[in-house]
């Protein structure tokens, strides 16, 4: 038997393979130029209404797919952001997220995710992955202080377009969009001085961030102003995460002379106090006052509902990209820092020492 006839009673009739569509064959079928074809799909320069018409019909009738890799190298844009951020898990970090990626879809743009769980190696790798993308923009979300890899991208790629959000980098001057910590750690804890609280305590997030430092900062200001001792075993520094709030929340309430209030330095922190004062049978409001930071989802869920520090989160986000597409579309080339106010939102975990001690 021929190998021919045998190939075809093994496996069956070969079927052709589909051939890809390209834009030469849609001029072909248009009887335009190739240019003429590239003008309608990319919506640039004129083209009559009669021959954009048969165009798109040509584009139809072969069912035509745009290569949208090769677009991006003729324009050389990609119209993709990088946002790069160190906690998805965290509910602050998800409502963020969304906001970013709705006001990028407004404008054009999609977004690529990139979680570094607070890790520079990892934070490179994604960096070395954005630019071999080819993106058009990054945004960093509450980088280090010393963010090592901020610099370096900013030397081998003095043209991409940055942004950070949510924090300071030291000796780096890009566009940046942050809340006013230092205020909002100062009102946090004039709320608890107001409600006649004295031994106060702070539990907050990694040393090195910027939020923890300057919310610490308002804390401090907001004490020392008030005459109130600080004490260092009620300071406490880890991680902006609930299991933070917990451990360290344990470690202050076991004291005899614990603080009867505590400032969390963001409400997934609170959260996890709530759990250590349960457990060790001390009631929120009643035995102890909580303040939070952001005004996340996890303020309304958690009972009490949990007085905090509004960040506005959406706001933040949205504006963010608007310097971003700015800095693409437009070519802007000034720098600009963004200062959000912050404001106290008050609900059941906050009460009066009089009225209850």
């Amino acid at each position: 038997m021929p190998i021919g006839k045998r190939f075809h009673k093994l496996f069956g009739e070969v079927k052709n393979v589909e051939k890809t569509v390209t834009i030469k064959d849609v001029a072909r079928k248009a009887n335009v130029s190739i240019s003429t074809v590239s003008r309608v799909l990319n919506n640039s320069g004129y083209t009559s209404a009669s021959v954009k018409e048969k165009v798109n019909k040509a584009v139809d009738e072969l069912k035509f797919q745009k290569n949208m890799v090769a677009t991006a190298m003729i324009k050389k844009q990609t119209s993709t952001f990088g946002l790069i951020i160190p906690d998805i898990k965290n509910i602050f970090y998800g409502e963020l997220t969304r906001a970013i990626e709705d006001k990028a879809h407004q404008h054009g743009f999609n977004v690529i995710l990139c979680n570094t769980d607070n890790n520079l190696e990892k934070e490179k790798e994604y960096l070395n992955f954005l630019l071999r993308k080819g993106i058009d923009g990054i945004i960093f979300s509450t980088p280090e202080i010393n963010d090592r890899n901020i610099r370096e991208v900013m030397k081998s790629r003095p043209d991409l377009p940055m942004v950070i959000l949510g924090s300071k980098v030291q000796n780096v001057r890009l566009d940046e969009v942050l809340v006013d910590n230092v205020d909002g750690g100062y009102t946090a804890t004039e709320h608890l001085i107001d409600l006649g609280h004295e031994r106060i305590g702070y539990i907050g997030g990694q040393p090195d961030s910027y939020a923890t430092v300057e919310r610490l900062k308002g804390f401090k200001a907001a004490m020392e102003e008030r005459a109130l001792p600080l004490d260092k075993n009620h300071i406490k520094l880890d991680e902006f995460k609930i299991h933070s709030g917990y451990e360290k929340g344990k470690e202050i309430l076991a004291e005899n002379d614990r603080p009867t209030a505590i400032f969390a330095g963001n409400d997934a922190i609170a959260v996890g106090v709530y759990k250590a004062a349960r457990e060790l049978g001390i009631r929120i409001p009643e035995d102890l006052s909580v303040i939070g930071f952001d005004d996340s989802q996890f303020a309304e869920i958690v009972d009490p509902g949990l007085t905090t520090i509004r960040t506005p989160i959406a706001e933040m986000g949205e504006k963010t990209v608007e310097l971003a597409v700015q800095i693409i579309k437009e070519n802007k080339n000034f720098k600009e820092s963004i200062m959000f106010p912050p404001t106290l939102v008050e609900r059941a975990s906050t009460a009066s020492v009089k009225k209850v001690h």
